[in-house]
């Protein structure tokens, strides 16, 4: 009897012990603090963690319309539409607490001849034409149309918006081409530097359009005109986490019938162009996106490890969900658990859920 007693003492100690390190674990689990009151002897306390959650994570959005174009845009945003009339209609959303943020998109943008030697005599026969003054699109791609983005863009904030709309892309490096969407136009990963000197990165479509020959004085006089461009962009160690949410927003573009009538007034031989687009943009963003998950994430690993050092972070995961977190330096120094564990480079292409602080 007395042995049956101790057994059962024996067991009953052992379920208990075993509850306390589940409940351990959970609270570790939930709050990211181990109580360790009972084992500093062989293990040294927990560091809290701390998170704060990422504006990304937890976005929401307006509903901008303003009787012509409707489309949602993270919270808090504006939109600028200049006046450029229908066909060249164009808005800018934007953080104008950080207007590094942002995404554009212009229906169409005209007047690029198609080699300099054109552009030349177009220039000596029209010195006061706009066409002459930008700059030519030579070879025809998309590429090429954001290589020679700033010259272009500075005459249409000098001469037709006058003021500073159209934003500079300095030092423009394609870092992947993504592919070609339906309509035409490559879609570019891109690197570039803002007028700041920050580093930026993003997504740019332009689908080019050539009319046919002009010639004249031996030169095609004819000029080209770019449909459906599309910027998104956000500084480099950021817009992984924006990449999708700018371009969900652009999936919810809708033309009103207002707008269609006024463009077909204005340019009646692209409206069936136009009124096609209001119905499958959602699906080019899709395109958008697929091509932008299939990207070589080379690049993602050496920037954001850079980032990281540069900024004083350190990237973990959530072993329990997946999420990823960039934590302060020195965080795994701290930190004695087992839940959140240092990301492996592929996980450097995952957008992040927040922020680990101390």
């Amino acid at each position: 009897m007395m042995r049956k007693i101790y057994l059962t003492a024996l067991l009953a100690f052992a379920m208990l012990a075993g509850c306390s390190e589940n409940s351990a674990a959970s609270v570790l689990h939930s709050t990211g603090k181990l109580d360790t009151s009972e084992n500093t002897a062989t293990q040294k306390p927990d560091a809290k963690v701390n998170i704060k959650v990422a504006e990304t994570a937890r976005m929401s959005y307006d509903n901008y319309d303003n009787g012509y174009v409707s489309l949602q845009i993270p919270k808090g945003w504006k939109v600028d539409v200049p006046n450029t009339g229908y066909a060249s209609y164009t808005f800018k959303a934007y953080d104008p607490e950080d207007p590094r943020y942002m995404f554009l998109f212009c229906l169409k943008l005209t007047g690029f001849l198609k080699s300099e030697d054109a552009q030349q005599v177009f220039a000596s026969l029209y010195p006061d034409s706009v066409y002459g003054k930008l700059h030519a699109i030579d070879p025809q791609t998309t590429e090429r149309f954001f290589e020679v983005w700033n010259h272009n863009a500075k005459v249409a904030n000098e001469t037709q918006l006058r003021y500073s709309y159209f934003p500079n892309l300095n030092q423009f490096n394609v870092v992947e081409n993504l592919g070609q969407l339906p309509l035409g136009g490559d879609v570019l990963r891109a690197t570039f530097q803002n007028d700041s000197g920050d580093a930026m990165q993003g997504l740019f479509t332009a689908s080019l359009y050539d009319p046919g020959s002009y010639i004249m004085y031996g030169y095609d006089l004819a000029p080209l005109s770019s449909y459906h461009n599309v910027m998104m962009m956000a500084p480099d160690a950021d817009f992984n986490d924006w990449a999708t949410i700018m371009d969900n927003c652009i999936g919810t573009i809708t033309f009103s019938q207002a707008f269609l009538e006024g463009y077909a007034r204005e340019e009646e031989i692209m409206v069936s162009t136009v009124q096609a687009n209001a119905r499958i943009y959602d699906e080019i963003t899709d395109m958008i996106m697929d091509s932008w998950e299939r990207r070589s994430t080379s690049y993602d690993i050496a920037s954001q490890k850079q980032s990281d050092a540069t900024l004083g972070y350190e990237r973990v995961y959530d072993t329990e969900t997946g999420d990823v977190y960039k934590a302060y330096n020195g965080f795994s120094d701290d930190y004695s658990g087992s839940r959140y564990q240092a990301v492996s480079d592929d996980m450097y292409a995952r957008p992040i859920s927040g922020y680990i602080e101390k």
